[in-house]
């Protein structure tokens, strides 16, 4: 089981109160620590997703990393201004979403490979390139619960993609990017 889901549409959102009376109390903790409103909300609305996937307010257990999961089922949440995301799995699994506009040359070449800084360099639109190899690589180390890490450049090699089905994609209407990354059931 591999479903996930992205939220870009909040046209008529609730106020930022009522979102959090929805949380549990430690997931309302998380969204307040954001300073500013439009993190909190969107802290609310991807874990408010969350339970909207599942039909049930999960309890958790935590992974080796501190990565939150409900067993059996492996979930993954991401926000951005743009859109809030959520995958849910019966494997490990991850999901980035992030605004595109990112890219700046000095970050992408500390974060990218030669290949990837080709790719980005060649592209139509580098800000869209950068923004959806970056959502690949944040998907992938959510996946591990390694989170972001010094060694970015490697992420995704071959051999760390072993075992990993990864999707990803653009929405340029919206203005976001988008990576999701499953645990293959060997």
């Amino acid at each position: 089981m591999i479903n996930y889901k992205i939220k870009d549409d909040f046209s008529n959102p609730e106020p930022l109160s009522t979102l959090l009376a929805r949380l549990p109390e430690w997931r309302r903790q998380k969204a307040l620590a954001y300073k500013q409103e439009q993190g909190q909300r969107e802290c609310a609305e991807a874990y408010l997703l969350l339970e909207q996937m599942l039909g049930w307010q999960p309890e958790f257990s935590i992974a080796e990393h501190g990565k939150p999961y409900t067993p059996p089922v492996y979930f993954n949440l991401s926000h951005c201004k743009a859109a809030v995301a959520c995958v849910v799995s019966d494997r490990e699994c991850g999901i980035d979403v992030e605004r595109i506009g990112r890219y700046n040359e000095r970050l992408a070449r500390y974060c990218m490979s030669d290949d990837e800084m080709q790719q980005i360099l060649s592209a139509e639109s580098p800000d869209d390139t950068f923004t959806e190899l970056w959502t690949r690589k944040e998907a992938l180390l959510k996946l591990t619960g390694e989170g972001i890490t010094d060694d970015m450049k490697s992420c995704l090699t071959s051999e760390r993609m072993h075992g990993v089905t990864m999707q990803s994609g653009i929405n340029k209407e919206k203005g976001y990017a988008y990576a999701v990354a499953v645990r293959d059931n060997i």
